[in-house]
């Protein structure tokens, strides 16, 4: 196994609030009288139904491939993962937005010369200003302790939406083991040269025991993307939106 016997206690316990947490917010959205019909349509159809797609998305991985796997993964599982990770870093990308949208349009929120805000100008990261200061010193405090936190997740969907989609390496290979398993290939593919399939088999088995599998994510090697633990990333980046969730809330009752 890659985690200890601890961690992987501390992954399930937290992963098993997840769908009480996210269950409890969505009502609190959907049940809301709003002033507004937009609003209230980003709260149910876009807000809510994305919750629940990030719910699925971290159930799906933890299914695929369990924090407590000991065996390199197998290539359907592999995929299934990436296809859920893929599309929960999209939806909390969406969700944040579809909060801002909330708020924008329930407070009427315009710019300072008295029009509409741009489509682009509606969010909560660093760049829109206009919205971040219409919330409350709070809640632009603890955005401000965020920066980092949209930085990544922004790098991460841009990426994934223009660049290299987010990727599982199938296995790694330690530093320790890299000398051998490269003098291995080269007998493998002196094997395959001399048509020897029975020895390129056995040469085969006998590297893939140098191999562990990891359970990181990352999208481009040459852009040296920082590799990210994606069963502690999905559940930090729900805890993460269910908090603005409540915050935002808060500020839209206030």
């Amino acid at each position: 196994m890659h985690f200890s016997a601890d961690k992987i206690r501390a992954l399930r316990e937290e992963h098993a609030k997840l769908f009480g947490k996210c269950h409890k917010l969505i009502e609190a959205y959907v049940y809301r009288a709003y002033g507004c019909n937009k609003a209230k349509e980003y709260a149910i159809h876009g807000f809510s139904r994305r919750m629940k797609t990030i719910i699925r998305c971290v159930d799906n991985t933890f299914l695929a491939l369990p924090p407590e796997a000991a065996t390199l993964p197998l290539t359907d599982d592999l995929a299934d993962a990436v296809i859920n990770i893929q599309s929960f870093v999209f939806n909390i990308f969406g969700a944040i937005d579809n909060l801002a949208w909330i708020w924008v349009l329930e407070k009427g929120i315009l710019e300072k010369n008295g029009t509409p805000l741009r489509p682009r100008s509606v969010g909560l990261g660093k760049r829109n200003m206009v919205v971040r200061g219409s919330l409350s010193v709070g809640f632009q405090e603890y955005l401000n302790e965020l920066d980092p936190w949209f930085e990544n997740l922004e790098n991460f969907r841009h990426a994934l939406a223009h660049r290299i989609p987010l990727y599982i390496p199938p296995y790694t290979v330690a530093n320790g083991n890299m000398a051998a398993y490269e003098q291995i290939q080269g007998l493998m593919d002196e094997a395959i040269t001399n048509l020897n399939f029975e020895e390129h088999d056995r040469l085969e088995r006998e590297q893939k025991a140098l191999t562990s599998f990891a359970p990181i994510i990352t999208h481009s090697f040459e852009e040296k993307s920082n590799p990210i633990y994606f069963h502690y990333q999905m559940l930090a980046d729900f805890n993460t939106v269910e908090k603005i969730g409540n915050i935002m809330l808060e500020n839209i009752n206030a």
